[in-house]
């Protein structure tokens, strides 16, 4: 009878540690097991609130949280090094502001300019970003000029001006910003992420790159138009870069087998450094 209640004792106290475990924030992805598990099963494009570092953030797309929470917090995708304890950083494409926290976690004396053109994600991104000092955030897009333009309005992190991604045909109209106003100073870290208007704006700032001391670039090649991934490269290269490419999303297994892509023929990311 003993032995057996000891057993019981023991599975019980397991259980306990584990459960206790479950609720145990991740130090780098702020998130605990059990809200990572919540969050990952949440509706898709049902908006919510995910506790984040013991505080609230908002969100619009459960899966995609985790997914740049992993990639931002835990991998650290835009991690950088920087002599000055007030870095001035541009963030094109600042979704729901994943992106602007990290770097404010990172660098918090930091100067960040983000832009975000998609009014329901932009409000999502006012809120997580209301609290954070010297963070300046504009409801335009980055393009070659100050215009107006047809979004494509996605809900998560696939909103576009080249493309409709997802097929929802949820098109808005947005304002832009000439992004070559804002480099004519010293941009310590610049992060675009426009989902296939890079193709556009990266060689109109070409001139420009010479004050950015580290880029991040993701680059999607466009289905129907030539890849220009080469051009890029030579670029970089010009402007005096190195760069380190990764995967960002699987687009084809299978290109010798007539496959064709959905979205884009290539995704991946380019992180551009100064040696």
């Amino acid at each position: 009878m003993i032995n057996k209640l000891k057993k019981l004792w023991e599975v019980y106290r397991k259980e306990r540690y584990q459960e206790n475990l479950r609720h145990v924030m991740d130090h780098k992805t702020g998130l605990t097991p059990a809200e990572h598990a919540r969050i990952l099963a949440f509706p898709e494009f049902v908006p919510g609130e995910a506790s984040l570092f013991g505080q609230p953030f908002s969100f619009s797309h459960g899966p995609s949280l985790i997914h740049s929470v992993d990639e931002i917090f835990k991998e650290e995708i835009y991690k950088f090094t920087s002599e000055s304890p007030t870095p001035y950083i541009i963030d094109c494409g600042a979704n729901i502001g994943l992106s602007v926290l990290y770097f404010k976690r990172l660098f918090p004396d930091s100067e960040i300019v983000a832009f975000e053109p998609d009014e329901k994600i932009f409000k999502i991104l006012e809120r997580n970003t209301n609290s954070l000092e010297n963070v300046t955030i504009e409801k335009k897009a980055v393009w070659t000029e100050e215009t107006t333009l047809e979004f494509f309005s996605e809900g998560a992190l696939a909103g576009s001006v080249v493309t409709d991604f997802s097929n929802k045909n949820d098109i808005i109209e947005i304002e832009t910003v000439d992004l070559k106003k804002f480099l004519n100073r010293k941009v310590d870290f610049l992060k675009i992420d426009i989902e296939g208007a890079e193709n556009t704006v990266f060689f109109d700032i070409a001139d420009h790159l010479h004050h950015v001391q580290n880029l991040f670039l993701e680059y999607h090649g466009l289905i129907g138009e030539p890849q220009n991934l080469g051009e890029i490269l030579n670029v970089l290269k010009e402007k005096g870069f190195q760069y380190y490419i990764r995967l960002a999303g699987e687009t084809i297994k299978f290109p010798y087998c007539g496959e064709k892509p959905s979205t884009f023929n290539q995704q991946l990311n380019i992180l551009c450094y100064r040696t």
